[in-house]
């Protein structure tokens, strides 16, 4: 009895010490990130880092450490300043990636990486690659590599437009059907849907070009004198003038969004996140009879969408993680970025990837299951200009808090 109770109580110390081994096996990151909590990006990302611990339990974790969006930027330069970068970052501000982290290479080469995941390699586009190269070669970030062409929404209740808008030849022609209908404008913030129309009317003006030469951080715009931009805004304030909410001055985004959501406006410029709003389940938003259902959205007028396709640096690995901690970094960017992930993110997010697009079937799923989705992404086409914000030309100060606070000086004849 002495003996057997020896080999068992041998056979449960192995088989503990078995399970501790493999529970130690188990590589956890913790990533600091804005996705999370009541952020709009959490509703795919969250589910996307169960779905990656899911498919790795035992080997990979992600965990994530919720924080606030403005606060992003500045907490990963904080971290940087303490050398307590987390093992992996989205981004950051232009400047600082631009000016401090790919200079001093603060970033750990992704080019093995993409050896290894050669279906990401795959699909990044050419600007994308150029922008990420270093000189000597190394390779800085990747990223989701979708194209989400922003326009508008419009209520088709109150503005039941003969067709569709970007199918107008310009904004003059769009609004001699609109009528006397408002835009849900704003400037507060850094005046977001605002910036998104103004941007359109320079692109109608003639400034394509001049926004996309200056829309990388080593470019940015210092002069406004050129004609597309001046004459851009005349008309942006002669359209504030007959189309502008009621609350436009001082406006903060979630009062433009209130507004156009209590039918105070027929239409607002926005991103495809703004898609859930309108459908059920969100009817909380609504009021003074707004119907999500008759939302549509839309290009602006002339075929033109607001998207950045200048290059930008997207998620990369501090060259401080520990082997362990790049190991963990490498499949979760492998994950995010796989065909499947990145379909799925399109599907929900609204969009299409780059270089290869959504399929036939994807496309006639979003249809399917989210309607006004497809609409929106599908309002965009082979002859859509796509042009930077006016926001991606701006040093960041000026367009995160400048613009905002000058437009009402240009709105109430403070300025021209």
């Amino acid at each position: 009895m002495k003996r057997l109770f020896a080999l068992l109580l041998a056979v449960a110390m192995m088989l503990a010490l078995v399970s501790l081994a493999a529970a130690a096996e188990e590589i956890a990151i913790t990533i600091p990130h804005y996705k999370s909590g009541e952020n709009v990006g959490a509703r795919f990302f969250l589910p996307q880092v169960e779905r990656f611990n899911e498919k790795y339990a035992g080997k990979y974790k992600v965990i994530i450490e919720e924080l606030t969006q403005d606060i992003y930027s500045e907490k990963m330069q904080q971290l940087a300043i303490q050398k307590q970068l987390p093992p992996l970052i989205e981004g950051g501000t232009a400047e600082w990636l631009s000016d401090v982290v790919v200079p001093n290479e603060l970033f750990l080469n992704l080019s093995d990486f993409l050896k290894e995941y050669p279906e990401v390699d795959e699909q990044i586009p050419d600007f994308q690659r150029a922008y990420n190269t270093t000189a000597d070669g190394k390779f800085v970030s990747v990223s989701y590599n979708v194209v989400r062409p922003m326009g508008f929404y419009y209520n088709t209740e109150m503005a039941p437009l003969p067709k569709e808008p970007g199918a107008y030849a310009d904004w003059d022609a769009f609004l001699a059907d609109f009528g006397d209908n408002k835009f849900a404008l704003m400037t507060g913030e850094n005046a977001w849907t605002s910036a998104l129309v103004l941007s359109s009317m320079i692109a109608q003006e003639g400034g394509v070009e001049l926004l996309k030469e200056h829309a990388t951080v080593e470019n940015l715009l210092g002069d406004y004198n050129d004609p597309a931009i001046v004459n851009a805004f005349a008309r942006f304030k002669a359209f504030y003038d007959k189309h502008a909410s009621s609350n436009a001055v001082g406006a903060v985004y979630a009062d433009a969004a209130n507004n156009f959501m209590s039918k105070g406006s027929a239409a607002i410029a926005n991103g495809s996140w703004m898609v859930s709003d309108f459908l059920k389940g969100s009817e909380d938003k609504w009021s003074n009879g707004f119907d999500g259902a008759v939302v549509r959205g839309a290009v602006f007028p002339g075929n033109i969408a607001v998207s950045n396709l200048t290059g930008s640096y997207g998620w990369w690995i501090p060259n401080t993680a520990t082997a362990e901690q790049q190991e963990a970094a490498k499949a979760f960017l492998g994950f995010m970025l796989s065909k499947p992930e990145i379909e799925a993110y399109c599907l929900a997010e609204g969009g299409n990837p780059i270089t290869w697009g959504l399929s036939d079937e994807a496309f006639a799923k979003m249809a399917e299951t989210n309607p006004l989705m497809a609409s929106y992404v599908g309002a965009a086409d082979a002859d859509t200009t796509y042009v930077p914000n006016i926001l991606d030309v701006m040093p960041s100060s000026v367009a995160n808090t400048g613009f905002g606070s000058l437009l009402p000086l240009l709105l109430d004849g403070t300025y021209t």
